[in-house]
């Protein structure tokens, strides 16, 4: 299991929040403001949290690390 420095991750994180345009953010339907959208964005959130820290650790791989941070960007552009 090969560990990235932590700037490395930190890149990669910044980056793919960088692809998430304005747009993205201006076309979303009115259900987002919805209980359990609100709920699975937060869940998601907590779990990337869950999963930067056990990597850091050296308790998780770089692909759920990156798994779960697909997961969460994706739930905060719906």
């Amino acid at each position: 299991m090969s560990i990235l420095k932590k700037n490395d991750l930190k890149k990669i994180f910044l980056d793919k929040l960088e692809s998430i345009t304005n747009d993205k953010f201006r076309n979303q339907s009115k259900d987002r403001h919805l209980r359990h959208m609100r709920k699975t964005r937060n869940r998601l959130h907590n779990e990337f949290d869950a999963i930067w820290v056990r990597y850091n650790n050296k308790q998780a791989t770089f692909s759920q690390w990156e798994n779960a941070l697909e997961k969460w960007l994706s739930s905060e552009c719906i």
